[in-house]
């Protein structure tokens, strides 16, 4: 059976001014202790250092970025950080195996994280065809990192690089495509859900079809009763 034990990032969060894809890893690193029930978490700085491989000090300019942002709410309890999240409606799944991957960077985890929305997924693999030039934009991340990303990416047999050939019609700059290898990242939960929601989606619209032939049938047995109404109603005149 599938691994789907996942934490929810809300989209195009990157967007948001002053968000770096670094905020997006300490996030997850928080949310993946929440309490379904009361929607909130307090793990230790010390556990979301340890859980997400960047510095204390990087920790807290996360914290304080999301707080600014109003993606996080933080509130004290004696020494301990409450932290309760904002609701949001679209999301990215990110497993608990991915999170925790060892042989990953934690720059190389948030360059995965911000790109995986822009990423077309399908069997087991994530395509990515946006110039460096442009991911950088909007991921919020610089362009030489990303490049150092693809290399030991690359190197770790967790992405292809191929050099189409061809060139952007509006920005004139070479189209590479990057192959993201989903399933080798632990990140088959990315199928697992869709799949899913398209299961959901096929209910909904099969219950809506019994919906509208039960309203056509109730529109048509009214019509019978009425003429039926109106035949007996003929018949007491007379």
């Amino acid at each position: 059976m599938e691994n789907k034990r996942h934490v929810q990032l809300p989209n195009d969060m990157t967007k948001t001014p002053d968000i770096t894809p670094k905020d997006l890893v300490i996030y997850l690193a928080i949310k993946r202790h929440m309490n379904n029930e009361t929607k909130e978490s307090f793990p230790s700085l010390d556990l979301i250092v340890k859980e997400s491989g960047a510095s204390i000090n990087t920790v807290r300019k996360c914290l304080a970025n999301l707080k600014e942002a109003k993606y996080i709410d933080i509130r004290k309890e004696g020494r301990k950080n409450i932290y309760v999240f904002s609701e949001y409606k679209n999301f990215e799944p990110f497993s608990y195996a991915f999170l925790d991957k060892e042989d990953l960077s934690f720059t190389e985890k948030a360059y995965l994280v911000a790109s995986q929305q822009y990423m077309y997924k399908d069997n087991e693999e994530g395509k990515i065809s946006i110039p460096n030039t442009q991911l950088a934009k909007l991921i919020n991340m610089p362009e030489s990192t990303i490049r150092k990303c693809d290399k030991s990416l690359q190197d770790k047999e967790y992405v292809q690089v191929i050099k189409t050939g061809k060139k952007d019609p509006i920005t004139g700059l070479a189209i590479t495509e990057k192959f993201y290898h989903l399933n080798k990242l632990e990140q088959a939960i990315v199928f697992v859900l869709t799949k899913h929601e398209e299961q959901i989606q096929q209910n909904t619209e099969d219950i809506e079809s019994l919906k509208r032939d039960r309203d056509i049938l109730l529109k048509e047995l009214a019509e019978i009763k009425k003429k039926l109404n109106g035949d007996n109603s003929k018949e007491i005149i007379i």
